[in-house]
């Protein structure tokens, strides 16, 4: 009750570079829906993306206010510093955005600022190690969603003396009746992938394991490929090449999370690195096991045998053989779903991490 009452003056500015489809958009989204409802906290979302990103309909959907930043950068910078104005705390969720608060250092350092890196990328460029010295002086505090993108910011940046936090990423968790259902439906099992097509998500990966099957095992698996980007064409290049055609959809940018999970038993992530995957909770939460590459924060999400199987990175030929096994043995597949998604709902909710998130913009 204390909170609430603390936080009625309190407004906040959530930032994002766009609104398309990915994950750190969809929590920020989700996010702010929890903030408002639940903290009856005054937020609002601002992009630098397109009116008419995918996402932009699910804020209004929700009642999320939403500001853009359009125009040449001297009008970006304007415009920019005329909305920030408006809010007590700025919450940037990339380095691009908080490229915008250094323009007006004298008004940034009258502002609570809150950073979260969402991923584990260094961007370690000579334009943003001069940036993120700068920002430095500007930051109230930095957060993270894995511990490696914690260690990798410090090993590019510094900023040894800043407060900061690792504070996990969380999802809405769907009633228990709204589980996956796909495995009922279908002889087949259904692989899900949801990521961006670009050579970090190293999705091939996965076309390569089920070309190292027989035929008459390969055919077992049925894969949906949800995202695009510009590795699409390499991918169904690749599924030609390996003779998967008939077993290998593209389901393109798909708005509707519940149209996504409803088309696997089973997600793959394939990626070179990772922060806390919006994609892996949200799969969990659905009763969907995970087989994903030991980075970053996957191994926090996925425990072997437990609500899923690990594998090192770019490795086709134990990818092949984990598939393989779930194969010969599919009743892994609840069994490990119902694993993770018990472990989800204790652990991963957004109600909790929004009351993290509140503390930090409280503190002093």
């Amino acid at each position: 009750m204390g909170i609430k009452v603390a936080i009625k003056s309190k407004s906040v500015l959530h930032i994002l570079s766009s609104l398309n489809i990915g994950g750190a958009e969809r929590f920020v989204i989700d996010l702010a829906i929890e903030q408002r409802q639940s903290l009856k906290l005054d937020c609002a979302i601002l992009s630098f993306g397109d009116k008419d990103d995918a996402l932009v309909e699910e804020c209004r959907k929700n009642d999320i206010p939403v500001h853009f930043i359009e125009g040449s950068r001297f009008n970006k910078i304007m415009i920019f510093r005329s909305i920030m104005k408006r809010f007590d705390i700025l919450h940037f969720h990339s380095p691009f955005t908080l490229l915008f608060a250094c323009y007006d250092l004298i008004l940034s350092c009258r502002k609570k600022i809150i950073y979260t890196r969402h991923g584990a990328e260094p961007f370690n460029q000579f334009k943003w190690r001069t940036m993120h010295k700068i920002a430095k002086y500007i930051v109230n505090q930095i957060t993270f969603v894995s511990n490696e993108g914690q260690d990798v910011f410090a090993k590019t940046h510094g900023w040894k003396n800043k407060s900061q936090a690792v504070v996990d990423n969380g999802i809405l968790i769907p009633k228990e009746g709204k589980h996956n259902l796909a495995k009922a439906q279908s002889d087949k099992i259904k692989l899900g992938s949801v990521a961006r097509m670009v050579p970090l998500k190293n999705q091939v990966c996965l076309l390569k394991a089920l070309s190292l099957m027989p035929n008459e095992l390969s055919s077992k698996f049925e894969v949906h490929f949800f995202g695009n980007g510009p590795c699409e064409s390499l991918l169904k290049a690749e599924s030609t090449k390996f003779d998967l055609t008939d077993n290998v959809i593209f389901h393109g940018m798909v708005i509707n999370r519940e149209d996504i999970y409803k088309q696997m038993d089973v997600m793959v992530v394939t990626s070179e690195m990772e922060g806390l995957s919006i994609a892996i909770l949200e799969a969990m939460a659905r009763n969907i096991p995970v087989l994903a590459t030991n980075v970053g924060g996957n191994p926090k999400l996925v425990q072997s045998n437990i609500t899923g199987q690990l594998f090192e990175y770019n490795d086709h030929k134990i990818l092949s053989k984990l598939l393989t096994n779930i194969a010969a043995a599919p009743e892994l597949i609840n069994e490990w779903g119902k694993k993770a998604y018990l472990m989800v709902k204790q652990n991963y909710s957004l109600e909790m991490v929004a009351q993290k998130y509140m503390k930090l913009y409280l503190a002093n």
